[in-house]
């Protein structure tokens, strides 16, 4: 019993000594708790709402109540229905409500339709009912007898998983190109052959793009087949452009691929490689991105949070692109985030690689 004792003391004592151990043991897992939890919320909280209104002003005490609305965070008043396909892709509203002239007098003085942006096939009746309930509350008598039409836009059939799979293959890709391809980077010094490759006349950006190139052509593989097996088992299509669908995608790869160099570049070993990129970029990837839960259900820092990850601009890309049909000017935005933070991580990377390359 002593001696099991002896080895228990000598485990804690290097764990208390170890700066990584401890940050993992005590630091990670309240950080993690704390944020997390903040983020994580299947219910939505905040609804933003665009409005066009051709009744003219016998409508606003109802637009008045939709504004009121509890879970409304946002309302995006439009001149004529035709803007709300463009207000989806711009304002990336969640619903939009047209109130036009009714055809039963005084008995239904309006027609609302309510679309429904369901690319994220989540609690529709959470968007639903306090629309509903709003208009109903501010129409008094036989005016209650409005038609109200809900309609699903992107997703007609409330297909789970057009919800799921954008999440699926951001998963595949950071497994592929981040952790994988942190741990090869890493593999030369843990096996003593980045001495063999300083020897070489090759320098250190030419060792990083051959290393970096099958790993990018092994992710197009993977693009291409699960472009296939989308369509062909779930029956998801593509509405936008398959040329700007697949370089989306193609940019996402390299992007992870360089955060995975910035981690293999600078870690020591295959297991602090794996930690950082287990802790510090897929499980925010995965909580933050829009896959698990809408990004706009997040209190409004851990929003702020979420837009820093590269995940969650993949994931507001494709199904921008896929779903939506949307073109190049409307996933700009995406595009420079990911194009910006790859040359960013990149430069840095390249520089600790070299630092190491120079030291072998």
């Amino acid at each position: 019993m002593r001696g099991i004792w002896t080895v228990a003391r000598k485990e804690l004592s290097h764990i208390l000594r170890d700066k990584v151990s401890g940050l993992i043991l005590f630091v990670l897992p309240a950080l993690f708790f704390i944020s997390i939890g903040f983020a994580i919320s299947i219910d939505i909280e905040r609804i933003d709402l665009a409005i066009a209104n051709t009744a003219g002003p016998k409508a606003n005490e109802v637009i008045n109540h939709l504004c009121n609305i509890d879970k409304v965070s946002k309302v995006v008043m439009l001149n004529s229905p035709s803007e709300m396909e463009e207000s989806f892709a711009r304002d990336g509203i969640v619903a939009a409500i047209v109130i036009s002239e009714g055809e039963g007098g005084y008995n239904a003085p309006f027609q609302f339709d309510l679309f429904i942006n369901c690319s994220f096939a989540t609690n529709i009746l959470a968007i639903r009912n306090p629309i509903s309930s709003a208009i109903k509350n501010s129409l008094i008598g036989p005016g209650n007898n409005s038609p109200f039409t809900v309609r699903y836009l992107y997703n007609s059939d409330l297909n789970r998983k057009m919800a799921t799979i954008p999440g699926i293959i951001m998963i595949i890709l950071i497994v592929v190109s981040t952790i994988i391809f942190s741990i090869s980077i890493n593999k030369e010094k843990v096996h003593g052959t980045s001495r063999l490759l300083s020897l070489t006349p090759l320098g250190p950006l030419r060792i990083v793009i051959g290393k970096l190139l099958p790993y990018f052509l092994i992710s197009l593989i993977h693009i291409s087949y699960l472009i296939f097996l989308g369509q062909s088992i779930f029956g998801l299509g593509i509405n936008g452009s398959f040329l700007l669908y697949f370089l989306f995608c193609s940019l996402f790869s390299l992007n992870s691929m360089m955060l995975g160099l910035l981690v293999g570049s600078y870690c020591k070993t295959y297991e602090a490689a794996l930690i950082i990129c287990w802790f510090f970029i897929f499980t925010p990837n995965l909580f933050l991105s829009g896959f698990v839960m809408p990004v706009s259900s997040m209190p409004e820092a851990m929003q702020k949070v979420a837009h820093l990850h590269n995940g969650y601009h993949f994931i507001e890309g494709y199904r921008s692109i896929a779903y939506k049909g949307t073109g190049l000017a409307e996933n700009i935005p995406h595009i420079l985030f990911l194009t910006i933070q790859s040359l960013i991580v990149f430069i840095i990377a390249l520089l600790g690689f070299s630092r190491r390359y120079s030291k072998s």
